[in-house]
């Protein structure tokens, strides 16, 4: 059974009106904030589902905006039913966008003694791993909450062992027993193949579609296969930087891999960001 974070475990003694919450991983961050806002609420160390604990969403499958803002602060007005608190959780798949943050902000500016927010956010590139988390968020809004950091506790080998990229990619145990463990080996395969640089272009050009292939093909609900594609590549950048006196020519690499991330990360598609890569990679 998961238990709540020792960190966040000492602020259930006295919460603060609103938390920023980094990690690695971003299953970990959920099954924490569900944890933390359970112990919050009836001090046990147990997930659980109550009208009291709100995931905010939304029909964006990338970002919360300005009218999902609008109806917590409507929410934000009503009551708890039961707790002591009215809680709300954002989710780090979902990044608020400015004018969302904003609206936000008038909130957090006069909080209630009866809400608490918390704020998730997840990155780990392989360069500055704290700073790409909190990128996204806005400077005013991460300055009216508590930051913590909290870790998921997991050690990485980049070995390409299953259970590692499992955990990785945040995928659900309740998907990996569904069958997708399965597409997983072979995607694992793939991605090992494109480890090293001394494949033909052709070769390479064909993994890394195959590879973004057998990912969209996952078919788990509610999953941005994009951004699996990312962790993916992240997975591999970090299985690079592992080796030990690695060359110029695999830290160049993992510098293109890395601009590969960015591509997605700005919105361009797949199979042109994988050409991109192609091209420079074929400079090596």
């Amino acid at each position: 059974m998961t238990e709540l974070n020792k960190i966040l475990k000492n602020e259930t003694e006295n919460p603060f009106h609103s938390y920023l919450l980094i990690s690695s991983s971003s299953k970990y961050l959920m099954e924490q904030s569900k944890l933390f806002s359970s112990s919050l609420l009836f001090d046990e160390n147990q997930i659980t589902n109550h009208p009291d604990i709100r995931v905010v969403t939304s029909e964006n499958q990338n970002t919360l905006g300005v009218n999902d803002i609008r109806q917590v602060i409507n929410d934000e007005s009503i009551f708890p039913i039961e707790g002591q608190y009215k809680i709300f959780i954002f989710p780090p798949d979902r990044s608020l966008t400015e004018e969302a943050s904003n609206a936000l902000l008038k909130t957090l500016e006069e909080p209630s003694e009866s809400n608490i927010f918390i704020i998730t956010s997840n990155g780990r590139y392989w360069s500055h791993a704290k700073d790409d988390s909190v990128k996204s968020i806005l400077p005013t809004l991460k300055s009216r909450c508590r930051t913590i950091y909290i870790d998921d506790e997991f050690t990485y080998s980049y070995n390409f062992d299953l259970d590692e990229i499992i955990n990785f990619l945040d995928i659900d145990n309740e998907y990996i027993l569904n069958g997708t463990k399965e597409r997983l080996e072979s995607i694992t395969s793939t991605l090992q193949e494109l480890k090293t640089i001394n494949s033909e272009t052709n070769e390479r050009l064909f993994n890394f579609i195959e590879l973004e292939k057998k990912i969209d093909d996952l078919d788990i609900e509610n999953v941005n296969t994009v951004k699996v594609f990312q962790s993916t590549i992240e997975y591999l950048v970090n299985s690079i930087l592992s080796i030990q006196n690695f060359s110029k020519i695999e830290f160049r690499y993992s510098e293109l891999l890395t601009n590969l991330i960015e591509d997605l990360s700005n919105g361009i598609r797949p199979k042109i960001a994988i050409n991109n890569l192609i091209v420079e990679s074929s400079k090596l």
